[in-house]
């Protein structure tokens, strides 16, 4: 059994460090079009940002941001 000896510019991190390799995160989204059985869309992570912003959200809208500038809670 060989013992590595000790370097001590890459404990010092000196030496340049491998190149990284960037990965495109990838997001999926489960699309139902009935009750049961949804499937999954994957998509890149622009085309998710985009998709996103359409969607209403978890908890939907305040009842202030509904009313906007009218006031329909009495008509």
């Amino acid at each position: 059994m060989m013992k590595k000896e000790f370097n001590a510019r890459e404990f010092l991190g000196l030496d340049t460090p491998p190149p990284k390799v960037d990965v495109i995160p990838y997001r999926g989204v489960m699309i139902y079009g009935h009750k049961t059985a949804g499937t999954i869309q994957v998509m890149d992570a622009d085309t998710y940002a985009g998709w996103k912003s359409y969607q209403p959200g978890r908890y939907g809208r305040s009842a202030v941001k509904k009313a906007g500038g009218k006031n329909t809670a009495h008509v």
